[in-house]
């Protein structure tokens, strides 16, 4: 007998932040390439250009509506999805991504899309028809070149110089 999950439903992050807050924490520091911080997430939440998600207080997703500049393409974009680790199941993604194209569609959005650095995802996400769109490599040039310390200023060239 399939038993079907629980839906995610829209709620305020004002009132879920005490445990939102230390998951987000949480996943940047597993993922120290992250660029945002928790309070970003909150301002984004807040002013309505991102929504949070939760299943109770065993998972959250954080969603964006992009529209692509050149097609006015919608896309809806899983910014940051988390469980906590007793109801992980090994399978979450795949349980749920149906709940998010749906989602998707209701907001009239072409496409939806996420980004990770798990190799296991990228194979699901392959494997469930989804497209691989890019890839995106970085260097950090200050690991490579010494120049780039507090003493770059002097180094660097400035307009007028030349």
């Amino acid at each position: 007998m399939n038993v079907k999950p629980p839906n995610f439903i829209c709620v305020d992050v004002k009132l879920e932040w005490d445990w939102v807050k230390p998951a987000i924490e949480a996943i940047l520091h597993e993922h120290p390439k992250l660029t945002y911080r928790p309070e970003d997430v909150y301002a984004n939440c807040v002013n309505g250009s991102a929504m949070l998600l939760t299943v109770e207080q065993t998972r959250f997703v954080v969603v964006e509506t992009l529209v692509d500049p050149f097609t006015s393409k919608k896309t809806l974009n899983i910014w940051i999805a988390w469980v906590a680790p007793e109801h992980r199941t090994g399978n979450d993604t795949e349980t749920y991504l149906p709940f998010f194209e749906t989602m998707a569609l209701d907001l009239g959005c072409t496409y939806v899309q996420c980004s990770t650095d798990k190799p296991s995802l990228g194979r699901l996400y392959s494997s469930i028809g989804w497209e691989l769109k890019t890839q995106t490599y970085s260097r950090d040039l200050r690991q490579v070149f010494n120049f780039l310390t507090d003493d770059h200023e002097q180094n660097t060239i400035k307009l007028g110089d030349t």
